[in-house]
């Protein structure tokens, strides 16, 4: 039986032995699985733990600040409430004494009571001071002070503030600035017409007490920061780098609506957690709008946060620890019958015909060393067929090479023929990729725009051939064509204006195929010269002007001249002579015709065509001019009809557009039989309005209707002919248009009926616009 090397090595055949690698044993692997997983199941259990149990620290944390900033402001709360009264009762009082040494008496003694009171006295109606605690401002005028105008109506407090004349006279032992809180009530005294008012100076030095009382029994008055707010944001109390300063943080917007905390970070820079609460008055007693803001330093907050987390990744990695030597221990005992089974199949090399496994511990195990028996006897059966199927693919590919190389020299064959007709084309081609870049450049190309291929190609197109005033609009078309895969016009004979190396512009027209076979994408453009063609359109141009403006000066002299004669100026005519001369009136004005239209293609050609745009109705307009061409219908036998379903407004040149139904209107009725009808329809659809002219006459050959259009078109049939015109009317209506962003058309069945139409975009009106079309379109009854 053939011998089987290296069965452990999954993949298969021998290889050229190389230099023993390191090679770690299931074992090995399955106790770095087991511990790899419960480092990763012991991590997210000890991320889940440090997540949930941080997010609870943090919110203890922070619900712990918002309570102490709570705490403060019903402390401030209650404390300004016992002041309000208590400066309330001894206005009862002091309204009972008549004696102003009784007074003193009374206000020396609350002063040493309560300390805090930094001034007291008892000022008349006129606003001075009859008298005061330790005399200051007695006999001052205080009138002007906003507590003496607020207390005349009753009871007031004011906010916290500096009284500069008041802080002069009191002793200041610690040398910073004085601020006060000012509580006033009015005192009705006996035999007085009016009250007296009482006012109190409190000092600022109370809240510091408040704060004091709050913080230093929690141990926090060194590392957490209260600081009480004003309404306007001006720190009333607070660390000195911020106290007496107006602060805007979001907290203390959020402090106005309800308490909580935040964190957030400070215009010094740092990041605090801050608890936030605002006063809401206690009983009697109003409230400032006061604000409190304690904030800690975010790393000292935050520091049991961190505590926990180390506790949490020292169990975390305990634990791993553990449960990495179980998975080692649970992989020795999975590993070592696969051991045994190794040794069994060490045993193929000495040409065993059957593995023997002595230990079963599991069944996979048996399995495994049945199904190694069962490969070998399978091996060679595989190995025949193996080279029997090696023998087959080798012919093959052989056969498939030989045709490879065939396909290519039919390939290199096709190329050189291609390359061929290229240089031999007329004309310059080039080659374009989808994203604009030359990739190929016939000798024409050189001759025409002076490039030679080697420097053209991997260029960009519209950076070297297109003029700089076309180059945007060349590559919005570029990138549509990228985007919807589609060429607006591909195939088509088109004229663009392009640039050679020395930048001399060049008309030529242009023909461009796309070839987009998933691997090839080109698009092919032949380029040819029109140089010699636009300037003899030019010369032409140019000639018809001359021709019809040296015409047009003498030939109305005539015209006017005639009509003198028909009117009877020369006296009378035989009746030959008048009808010569009206033959001749006749001749004048198709000559007039003809040079007014070859005049209108000549400003149409150049741009100098004006167009008045006016917010038109074209019922109206379409009824006119129908009415104007009565006349001339009726001389021919035919009947004219206006079938208009609404009024339809348009922007445009009203004279213009009446022009363009006039030519299409006078057109039908000129080829329609006697007797028939030439039908004028009014529609709109899909937001635009569509006029149409419809006649039955003899149509238009399906062999001239490519041309029907063009400037001198005609049609060669004798009737035609007979029927006049200067083959100029549908070429000035397209354009006239065409510049209003309107479409125009025709459909035709010879002998049967011809419709022409036009359209134009509808726009929106006000419904005063509509009142006032309506008057003035309907007829005096």
């Amino acid at each position: 039986m053939r011998r089987v090397r290296d069965l452990d090595v999954p993949g298969g055949s021998a290889a050229p032995e190389k230099p023993a690698a390191v090679r770690y044993g299931l074992g090995s692997y399955l106790a770095f699985a087991f511990s790899l997983l419960s480092i990763l199941v012991t991590a997210l259990l000890v991320m889940a733990g440090d997540r949930i149990a941080s997010e609870q620290v943090r919110s203890s944390i922070g619900s712990n600040l918002a309570e102490l900033a709570n705490q403060t402001t019903s402390r401030l709360d209650r404390g300004m409430f016992e002041r309000h009264r208590e400066v309330g009762l001894m206005a009862q009082r002091l309204a009972r004494l008549a004696d102003p040494r009784a007074v003193t008496a009374e206000l020396e003694a609350m002063q040493r009571t309560y300390p805090n009171y930094a001034w007291m006295g008892l000022v008349d109606p006129a606003g001075r001071v009859l008298v005061s605690t330790g005399g200051v401002l007695a006999g001052d005028d205080v009138s002007a002070q906003p507590w003496f105008r607020a207390a005349r109506e009753g009871g007031t407090v004011g906010d916290v503030h500096v009284a500069e004349p008041l802080a002069r006279q009191l002793p200041n032992p610690g040398g910073e600035p004085m601020r006060f809180l000012d509580i006033a009530f009015p005192v009705s005294r006996p035999g007085r017409a009016e009250p007296d008012v009482f006012g109190v100076h409190l000092s600022w030095r109370w809240a510091r007490d408040v704060r004091r009382a709050i913080f230093l029994p929690v141990g926090r008055d060194r590392s957490v920061d209260p600081l009480i707010v004003a309404s306007d944001g001006t720190v009333l109390l607070g660390p000195p780098e911020v106290e007496g300063r107006k602060l805007a943080v979001p907290s203390l917007a959020a402090a106005s609506r309800q308490a909580g905390y935040a964190t957030e970070r400070w215009p010094d820079g740092k990041d605090y957690l801050v608890g936030y609460a605002h006063d809401h008055g206690y009983l009697g007693y109003p409230g400032l709008g006061w604000r409190v803001l304690v904030r800690q330093n975010l790393d000292e907050a935050y520091a049991p946060v961190r505590e926990l987390q180390w506790r949490l990744a020292s169990w975390g990695l305990g634990i791993a620890l553990l449960f990495s030597l179980v998975g080692w221990g649970a992989a020795r005992l999975v590993t070592r019958p696969l051991k045994t089974l190794a040794a069994a199949a060490r045993d193929l090399e000495k040409d065993a015909a059957v593995v023997q496994v002595r230990a079963e511990p599991y069944r996979e195990v048996a399995q495994l060393g049945a199904a190694l028996d069962s490969l070998v006897r399978n091996l060679q059966q595989k190995e025949a067929a193996l080279r029997e199927l090696n023998t087959s693919l080798e012919r093959r590919v052989e056969e498939r090479s030989a045709a490879l190389r065939e396909t290519f020299a039919h390939v290199r064959e096709n190329e050189q023929r291609i390359q061929t007709i290229l240089e031999s084309a007329p004309d310059p081609f080039i080659g374009i990729d989808f994203s604009g870049r030359i990739t190929d450049w016939n000798s024409r190309a050189e001759a025409l725009f002076g490039w030679r291929r080697d420097e053209i190609v991997g260029r960009s197109l519209v950076e070297v051939l297109i003029p700089s005033r076309f180059r945007t609009s060349a590559l919005n078309t570029l990138a549509q064509f990228t985007t919807s895969g589609q060429f607006p016009s591909a195939g088509l004979a088109i004229e663009r204006t392009v640039v050679d190396r020395a930048g001399r512009e060049i008309p030529v027209e242009l023909r461009v195929g796309v070839i987009n076979t998933g691997q090839l994408q080109v698009l092919c453009a032949f380029m040819h010269d029109i140089s010699q063609r636009k300037e003899v359109e030019r010369l032409k141009s140019e000639f018809v002007s001359t021709v019809s403006h040296e015409l047009r000066t003498p030939l109305t002299s005539v015209y006017g001249s005639l009509r003198l004669l028909t009117g009877g100026l020369g006296g009378a005519l035989p009746p030959q002579g008048q009808q010569l001369l009206e033959m001749s009136i006749r001749s004048c004005e198709r000559l007039i015709r003809l040079i007014n239209d070859v005049l209108d293609v000549e400003r149409i050609e150049s741009g100098r065509l004006e167009l008045r745009r006016t917010r038109v109705n074209l019922r109206p307009l379409v009824e006119r001019a129908v009415r104007d061409n009565e006349p001339y219908a009726r001389g021919l036998g035919v009947d004219l009809q206006v079938d208009a379903a609404g009024d339809a407004w348009v922007e445009a040149d009203e004279d213009r557009i009446t022009q363009v139904v006039v030519n299409l209107v006078s057109n039908a009725a000129k080829f329609s039989p006697r007797g028939d009808t030439v039908r004028v329809v009014l529609r709109q659809e899909a937001g635009r309005a569509r006029v149409a002219v419809l006649d039955h006459g003899p149509g238009i050959p399906p062999e001239f209707q490519p041309r029907v259009f063009e400037r001198f078109a005609q049609a060669d049939s004798s009737d035609r002919r007979e029927k006049g015109g200067t083959g100029l009317g549908l070429n000035i209506c397209r354009s006239i248009v065409q510049a209003h962003g309107g479409s125009i058309g025709f459909e035709s069945v010879p002998g049967v009926r011809t419709e022409f139409h036009f359209e134009l975009t509808l726009v929106d009106v006000g419904e005063s616009e509509r009142t006032s079309a309506l008057r003035v379109d309907q007829p005096a009854s």
